[in-house]
Order: structure tokens, then C-alpha cells, then sequence
């Protein structure tokens, strides 16, 4: 039995051969559907102007608690997942070739990476390195093209994920790098030429591996490393809002 959110979807784009021309899948794809799966939610809101918190109430917030305003004054609920690897096994490189994926799907990505080791984004010799060394919290850099904000933590402690996640503005999907010692899904990168054992039978938050080799063994879904598409399904499928990753990590 088809739920109201798809439902409604089909009566908007003139019936389910229509809807599924409209998302260039078959027919019986849709037939077979008794709600849009997460991974195609923002498609049809695109093909069919039927908003995602109706398609799917149970994946995006209905409250102010969630995140900020999107585009139609609504609220937007960004969702979470990470990418979890040791180094060298091509976390960044998977993110590279997957978030144009997403973007064609029209799906907002912002990244949040962790860095091991102190790092700066500002230049010696410039004005804004000589405000920040001479004992500005924070300083704030602006142009026509893009702004950014240094802050400079000093005495404070690291901040933590979701306090992270807070400073971001709302977008569908936040892909997190790093952070794997953290409670919210990842999908793990594995290769076989880093020799390094999986993270995941000590993490119980991976939800799958990318992998160039095959891992029969494994106790989650393993996925080619090189299938860019397939992995952008499986971010989508195991992506959660983020107030859910502030509950675990909260419990």
C-alpha cells in the first residue's frame, strides 16, 4: 500500500508511467514502491513540486529544532554521514567524485573534515594573520567570491562534532570526514595496498565498505570502490538528520 507522500507524487506528475519517465527509471521500479526511498526523495520533489517533508515526514523535520530556513521558507533537515578510513585509503577522493553525484540529483552537500594535526588557512604576512596574532578570537575574511571565518580556540577545548555541525548552514547532506571514533553512520573506505586492518568490526557504526578487493567475511554490504553512483545511493540510504546523531551521542 502506497503512503500519502507518494501518493501525492503520482497525482502530481500525471500518474506512475509519468512519474517514472520524469526520474528516468522503469515503470515497475515505481509500481513496486510503497513510499519514495530516501535516495530519490529529492528527485521527486524536483520533478513533481511535492515537498520532501511530505514525501517523507519520517526524514525530514517538521520543527525549528532541526536546522535553519531553506529556499521555500520552509525548514531544511540536514542530514549526516561520514566516511571513515585510515589514511591513505582515499576518503577524500571517494568525496570528490561523489558529491558532483549528488549535486546532479539536486542535492545541497556541504563537507566537515577533521584535522589530526594543527593546521591554517590564513597566509603569514597578510593583514588577517597579523589580527589573529595579535589576539583576535576570531576574524572573518570576505571578498566577492567566497568569506571565512578563523577562530582560534586558544585556551578552549576541541569542539566536538555536533557543535561543528551547529556553526554550518543548512544543506541536505553533510559528508564528514574523519571523526570515526564518533557515534552517527559511516560508510568505511577500505583499500588493500594500505594493509591496515577494517575499522569495522570495532566500529558498529559503519553501515558499509568501499572497497577495491573483495571482503567475503565482511558483516556489512561491501560496494566497489570505483562505483562513484552505488556509493552515493548508500550515503543517501544510511544518511540521518542531525538531531538523530546528537540522540546517540547523547544516550
Amino acid at each position: 500500500m502506497r503512503d500519502l507522500g507518494l501518493s501525492k507524487a503520482i497525482r502530481a506528475a500525471g500518474g506512475i508511467s509519468e512519474l517514472a519517465r520524469a526520474l528516468g527509471i522503469s515503470q515497475p521500479s515505481v509500481s513496486n514502491w510503497a513510499r519514495v526511498p530516501a535516495e530519490r526523495v529529492i528527485a521527486v520533489e524536483t520533478v513533481t513540486g511535492v515537498h520532501r517533508k511530505i514525501l517523507r515526514p519520517d526524514l525530514y523535520a517538521t520543527n525549528e529544532d532541526d536546522d535553519g530556513p531553506d529556499a521555500r521558507g520552509g525548514r531544511r533537515a540536514t542530514r549526516i554521514i561520514g566516511l571513515a578510513g585510515w589514511s591513505g585509503s582515499g576518503k577524500t577522493t571517494v568525496i570528490k567524485k561523489v558529491i558532483p553525484r549528488l549535486i546532479e540529483r539536486g542535492i545541497s552537500v556541504s563537507t566537515l573534515k577533521h584535522a589530526h594535526h594543527g593546521f591554517d588557512l590564513d597566509q603569514p604576512g597578510k593583514d588577517s594573520f597579523f589580527h589573529r596574532t595579535a589576539g583576535a578570537t576570531e576574524v572573518i575574511i570576505s571578498s566577492s567570491k567566497r568569506w571565512a571565518i578563523l577562530h582560534e580556540l586558544r585556551e578552549e577545548e576541541e569542539w566536538d562534532l555536533p557543535d561543528l555541525v551547529r556553526k554550518m548552514s543548512p544543506v541536505d547532506l553533510i559528508l564528514v570526514e574523519g571523526f570515526k571514533r564518533d557515534a552517527f553512520p559511516k560508510l568505511e573506505v577500505h583499500r588493500a595496498e594500505n594493509a591496515k586492518p577494517l575499522i569495522q568490526p570495532v566500529d558498529p557504526y559503519i553501515v558499509a565498505i568501499a572497497s577495491d578487493v573483495e571482503l567475503p567475511d565482511a558483516r556489512v554490504p561491501v560496494i566497489d570502490l570505483n562505483d562513484v553512483e552505488g556509493i552515493a545511493e548508500l550515503l543517501l540510504k544510511h544518511a540521518i538528520l542531525v538531531s538523530d546523531a546528537k540522540a546517540i551521542r547523547d544516550n
